[in-house]
């Protein structure tokens, strides 16, 4: 009963770790990997391949050697958009704990610059942000473990700089840089409490952006630099796995806290291990502005998977108000 107490305890205070602050850090928050986002964006108590280096660092320990994964985004109509996300998971023993490192990087390409006139100044220039994961986790108990995960900060901006006196415009490029640091529970309620009938049920909280800065460089003659602080996100979640005969089961549900809250809800089904189906939803919360309520229509998603030996396809298709997306991934293990 003491571990017990321990685990429900924890999760609620960092659950409870909430900052309300500025719309920062928000390349951060689509997620990655194309089986959590085929589920709604549901993982922090699944949590058990490469993405979890993103999605709960203390889901680390639930990976098997040397994983391996990376994903990419389709074309959005006419947008040069770019999505990569490429990260590595080496779980080296339950002694000494499992590491992660990842790079995601969110770019628009093609994007004309044009003055207060209407003149183009620069035909087509680019915003890209990158965001580096180094993972670590390892159990406290069995069936219990904390993971973290450092992120380093990188990106920039296109803008345009007006002359005081002539108000002619140049283009210039806005440079940033950061750190930031996420904290991950993960347990296992059967194994901890040794409740054969609760094996399959687990929890999982990501605090998000427990303390993560951005500064932007200085523009000579316009600005001197600034420093914002990215809102923290608790991101409890709750997951059952339900083995039947050659299939398994597993539903799972998520919570964002920060700004609004959004639940996450998802579910698959593999068969062997070598095939699954997975469909999720992310519904939005209403935002008060100006004394209305804002209101965005859910995302629904869907998605499937293929294991073959060490190799392995994720593909995911997520439906919003503005555009549908597709994300593909590629999984190896060794």
């Amino acid at each position: 009963m003491k571990k017990y107490f321990l685990i429900i305890s924890t999760f609620l205070f960092l659950t409870s770790c909430l900052l309300a602050q500025d719309y920062a850090g928000e390349s951060m928050a689509i997620g990655v990997g194309a089986r959590p986002l085929g589920m709604g964006g549901t993982f922090a108590a699944i949590a058990d391949d490469a993405s979890t280096s993103y999605w709960n660092p203390a889901g680390l320990v639930n990976v098997s050697g040397v994983e391996v994964s990376s994903v990419k985004l389709t074309k959005i109509n006419d947008l040069d958009t770019k999505y990569t996300y490429v990260n590595l998971v080496y779980n080296i023993s339950n002694d000494i704990g499992a590491f992660g490192v990842g790079w995601l990087r969110q770019a628009i390409g093609g994007i004309p610059l044009t003055d207060i006139t209407g003149d183009i100044i620069k035909e087509s220039t680019e915003n890209a942000d990158n965001t580096i994961y180094i993972a670590y986790g390892r159990y406290i108990v069995k069936g219990l473990s904390i993971g973290t995960s450092v992120k380093i900060l990188l990106g920039n901006y296109p803008a345009l700089v007006y002359n005081s006196t002539t108000l002619e415009a140049t283009s210039t490029t806005i440079n940033y840089s950061g750190f930031g640091l996420d904290v991950g529970l993960f347990t296992n309620i059967g194994d901890v409490i040794g409740v054969k009938e609760l094996k399959g049920l687990s929890l999982g909280v990501n605090v998000q952006d427990v303390y993560t800065t951005i500064s932007w460089d200085a523009i000579e003659g316009v600005s001197e630099g600034s420093t914002e602080q990215v809102a923290i996100n608790a991101k409890p979640g709750i997951a059952y796995r339900l083995p039947i005969s050659q299939f398994e089961i597993i539903a799972s549900c998520d919570v964002d806290t920060k700004y609004q809250l959004i639940i996450h809800a998802g579910g698959e089904i593999w068969w062997n291990k070598m095939v699954g189906i997975r469909g999720g939803i992310k519904n939005w919360g209403g935002i008060e502005s100006a004394g209305q309520s804002l209101q965005q229509e859910s995302d629904w998603s869907l998605g499937a998977s293929l294991r073959w030996y060490f190799i392995g396809v994720d593909y995911a298709y997520v439906n919003n108000e503005l555009t549908p997306v597709q994300y593909l991934s590629v999984i190896g293990k060794f």
